[in-house]
């Protein structure tokens, strides 16, 4: 039986694995006893282990940092395969479907993780079982490897995995897009704030991870204002204080211009309309002053850059002012025409000068991948032989799973031109892209291991 058949027949157990997964609401969050990233966690790792014993694999489990499946019962790993089975946070009130619990629509399954990085896996997963079932035989042994603080951007799942197995030669994660990533800019997600003496402003709230645009944020105000309210403005009066919630638009942070951010919306209906003291403004304008209302490229910190690999984007993506305090955090992604240091020095220096404390920074260098080996080659002609369309690499801004591995490389499973909602409420993928991509994939694990 030919693979792409194999599959066909296979998508009602594709979809099944992939429900299971969806429905754990798998956020990292700290450690819980056993459980490093937390129960939930821990629960859609134990899922996905239990779904691969199911399906014929051998699967381990690294103390609930990572968990991994092998094609073969035994032999070290010529390709490995790395994927994250943790999601970022919900806004349910903005989903149009219950965002954990899968569901199916015109060919589109909906729920938190279908694209990022559930659908994915399973897609993987179930490449190597058509390659095991339709009798291919492989000379070395093929490792699907699923960590579970992908979203958190600390890659503790990932160094901890490597502390108790090695990993591949020769690596892939399907966490990004068609047809194959080799290089990715570099990325800093940094913190500031400090002390602020407002009048009126007693807290401001808003974001959720630092990697993605701010969707909703909310400030209470010690006193009634009037403002004009809309499907994005809100207001609620109550004891005499008044609390204006304002809502954006969601984006993954390496293309922040696809989003709005909430904060800017905030600070302009507070100028506009609160009738602040001179201290709440110049808080606002101090952060604006760092954040310009619109701008995504870091102008205002003097890092905006272009080059073959990309620009830079910056993203305020994370605020919090309570009892007089300040914490901001911040996520920028950089072209290879500077350094990690570089960046670290003019951030420093440009949120000194808006009169705020640095806290610190962390990040990565730029990712680059020579796209002329082998491994490369062989992941192009996968992708153009089932596809029929053309493969060639590319930059992107956004840190894959790889970023951090040695010769890594991102290959799907995104499809250029749809928006599959990442990040965002309503996230999706369709079934066709499901069954494509687990072809793509058991495709490159022939060549490269067959």
């Amino acid at each position: 039986m030919e693979i792409r058949e194999y599959l066909k027949e296979s998508a009602g157990e594709i979809k099944s694995a992939l429900e299971r997964l969806v429905k754990i609401p798998s956020v990292s969050t700290g450690p819980c006893g056993n459980h490093p990233f937390g129960n939930e966690c821990a629960a859609v790792l134990d899922e996905f282990l239990a779904i691969a014993e199911e399906n014929g694999f051998t699967a381990k489990n690294y103390g609930y940092y990572a968990g991994s499946a092998d094609l073969l019962p035994e032999g070290e790993a010529k390709l490995g395969i790395l994927a994250h089975l943790d999601v970022v946070p919900v806004s349910e009130k903005d989903w149009s479907f219950p965002p954990f619990e899968m569901t199916e629509k015109d060919g589109k399954l909906y729920g938190r993780g279908c694209e990022d990085d559930k659908g994915p896996l399973v897609a993987a997963l179930f490449a190597m079982k058509a390659v095991r079932e339709c009798g291919f035989k492989l000379k070395r042994n093929v490792r699907l490897i699923a960590g579970c603080s992908e979203e958190t951007g600390s890659e503790t799942d990932i160094r901890e995995y490597m502390k108790r197995a090695p990993m591949p030669e020769n690596v892939f994660t399907p966490d990004a897009e068609f047809p194959v990533i080799t290089t990715e800019k570099g990325m800093l997600r940094f913190s500031f704030g400090g002390d602020a003496d407002c009048g009126v402003i007693k807290s401001i709230k808003g974001g959720t991870v630092v990697n993605a645009v701010p969707s909703e944020v909310s400030a209470v105000l010690d006193k009634e204002i009037i403002i004009p309210q809309n499907e994005n403005i809100d207001t609620i009066y109550e004891n005499g204080s008044t609390t204006v919630v304002c809502k954006g638009k969601s984006a993954h942070a390496s293309t922040p211009e696809q989003g709005i951010n909430a904060f800017n919306v905030l600070f302009k209906v507070l100028l506009k309309y609160a009738d602040l003291p001179e201290n709440d403004k110049n808080m606002i304008n101090r952060l604006l002053r760092l954040f310009p209302d619109g701008e995504t490229d870091a102008t205002a910190l003097g890092l905006s850059q272009t080059d073959n690999s990309g620009s830079t984007t910056c993203v305020f993506s994370i605020i919090s002012f309570e009892e007089g305090r300040l914490s901001c955090k911040a996520d920028m992604r950089f072209p290879v025409a500077f350094s990690k240091g570089e960046a670290v020095e003019k951030i420093k220096d440009a949120v000194e000068k808006a009169g705020f404390e640095f806290f610190g920074a962390t990040g990565s260098e730029p990712h680059c991948v020579d796209e002329n080996g082998d491994f490369v080659k062989n992941l192009l002609q996968s992708y153009t032989e089932v596809t029929g369309k053309p493969g060639y690499c590319k930059a992107i801004g956004g840190g894959t799973y790889v970023h951090g591995i040695d010769g890594g490389v991102a290959f799907g499973m995104e499809i250029e031109g749809e928006d599959n909602h990442i990040h965002g409420a309503d996230e999706w993928i369709s079934m066709d892209a499901l069954l494509t991509s687990s072809e793509i994939f058991a495709n490159a694990i022939v060549k490269i291991c067959g």
